[in-house]
């Protein structure tokens, strides 16, 4: 006979494991500007221009934080849920070329980057 246990998270842990530094979402870090960027990018996917069927959007950094991207407009786009779990660690020209393969996208990542230059507008 074998007993499974369950292991409990008290609030106080999990307050402690959410508060520490870094962990807030990119969105609420950047407040204004992230709202300025997703209306930049018209609150769709720049990747498959899916607007995310009511599901959160998320940022994407061209250049990921890991290699020295930094969090900012010009290195920031509108991804969906798919599209950016898809391209994980892979540098915008892998992720065009295998999104065109997987997912039949066809962008470039010049297109991508222009999109990204494009000026925040002035209010969202």
């Amino acid at each position: 006979m074998t007993t499974t246990s369950t292991k409990t998270r008290t609030t106080a842990g999990r307050s402690k494991h959410d508060n520490r530094a870094g962990r807030e979402s990119l969105s609420k870090r950047l407040g204004r500007v992230a709202r300025l960027i997703k209306a930049r990018d018209e609150h769709r996917c720049v990747y498959c221009g899916s607007d995310g069927g009511g599901a959160h959007l998320h940022l994407d950094h061209l250049q990921p934080r890991s290699e020295g991207g930094q969090d900012v407009a010009t290195n920031l786009v509108v991804a969906c849920r798919r599209c950016n779990t898809a391209r994980k660690t892979l540098s915008l020209a892998q992720w065009a070329a295998y999104a065109a393969e997987v997912y039949g996208l066809r962008f470039t990542p010049a297109q991508i980057r222009g999109r990204a230059r494009r000026k925040l507008p002035a209010a969202a």
